[in-house]
């Protein structure tokens, strides 16, 4: 019986790049590693997911204590294909399951960063130095391919960051049909509630941030600007084409004013938006090109979005290019971007990782919108 994995072990696999998984030995079979000595000394294990190991069981007969390994029990029915081979010698809850199971631990605007990265274009992966060593004599020596699907993004100065490009672990259709398997189970409500705020689509941390920042309901914390959309494709014509030397480009984030004769495209930059070496010369070409197709342009950074007073100043510039009227935010409001702001900006690196040390009940309690969503 193979062991399946799930919660954060689960979260970090679909995390690792396929590249890194290929260098990945399978993990031992319980039955012929009863005490676990194996799996102990195992670098998929140790190095690449890390102790605890979080393992699902469906009956309370199943459950053990082995000291490598933390159990979930799910009673009832699995959703629908949400249980995976690998080819580690594991099998893996699918990611909607694995951010299900997670959300039992997590403040409802954590389990929203988690879905965004799986909704997302984006994986962030901080690999262990003994990994990230074995990948460069990996790739090196022609051992591998880097052609899986995934590509590492440089830092500004063009080194390797934890920024990695993919396309989306999970579409729209996906969550929506998850959504209605599990919503008469417990935390189903919950799940549901937090789905319907996810950004399908991003292409990093940042853009995520910005995008709740400016998109979620005044009550929540946001601006509450409405149907924004996230890295929309723009045909250019020929005098734009000439300026940036492309036929098509991507507008990270568009807002469209209510009546629908305005948009604003907001360009993320600096380092936490893409992560690609020079993209300040690429972004001021996009720029000019988008700005000789008629739309108005904002470039955003995140000292803007992370200070309040800036972000606010250029949420007021989208407001005049509106031609609307920018209302001050009550007492209620500001309180609620108060708490947003206290758990929005996080380190990506250790998102969904497990808090032992403040009870669940204690940190839901005094979080962003557990009174609203939470069960």
């Amino acid at each position: 019986m193979k062991d399946l994995l799930c919660d954060i072990s689960a979260f970090r696999y679909w995390r690792l790049p396929p590249q890194v998984r290929a260098l990945c030995p399978p993990l031992p079979r319980p039955e012929e590693d009863r005490q676990r000595y194996d799996l102990a000394r195992n670098p998929t294990a140790a190095v690449a997911l890390g102790f605890p190991l979080y393992t699902l069981v469906r009956t309370r007969n199943k459950r053990t204590c082995p000291a490598s390994i933390r159990q979930r029990l799910f009673l009832g029915e699995l959703p629908r294909e949400s249980v995976l081979e690998t080819e580690h010698g594991f099998l893996i809850t699918s990611p909607l399951l694995t951010a299900f199971i997670m959300s039992r631990h997590l403040t409802d605007l954590q389990l929203l960063l988690v879905l965004a990265e799986m909704c997302g274009l984006f994986a962030v992966c901080a690999l262990p130095a003994a990994l990230e060593a074995e990948l460069s004599r990996a790739i090196d020596s022609g051992a591998i391919s880097t052609t899986f699907g995934w590509v590492r993004c440089p830092s500004e100065d063009g080194t390797a960051s934890n920024l990695w490009r993919r396309d989306a672990l999970v579409l729209g259709r996906d969550l929506d049909l998850f959504c209605s398997d599990v919503c008469g189970m417990r935390y189903g409500n919950r799940f549901m509630a937090v789905s319907q705020l996810v950004p399908l689509g991003a292409a990093s941390p940042f853009e995520v941030e910005a995008y709740l920042l400016l998109g979620l309901p005044r009550s929540l914390g946001g601006e509450g600007f409405c149907g924004i959309e996230l890295n929309v494709e723009v045909m250019l014509n020929t005098s734009a084409r000439a300026i940036v030397g492309k036929s098509r480009v991507y507008i990270d984030l568009l807002l469209s004013s209510p009546d629908g004769r305005r948009q604003v495209a907001i360009e993320c930059q600096g380092k936490a938006s893409h992560g690609r070496a020079g993209d300040g010369l690429r972004d001021a070409d996009r720029m000019t090109a988008l700005q000789a197709m008629g739309y108005d342009v904002l470039l955003l950074t995140h000292r803007q979005i992370s200070d309040e007073d800036r972000f606010r100043a250029i949420v007021k510039a989208v407001c005049r290019m509106f031609d609307a009227e920018y209302r001050d935010k009550s007492s209620d409001e500001q309180r609620a971007e108060t708490l947003l702001r206290s758990e929005l900006f996080v380190d990506w690196t250790k998102l969904g990782v497990i808090d032992g040390k403040m009870p669940v009940r204690h940190k839901t309690a005094r979080s962003w919108t557990a009174a609203v969503l939470s069960e």
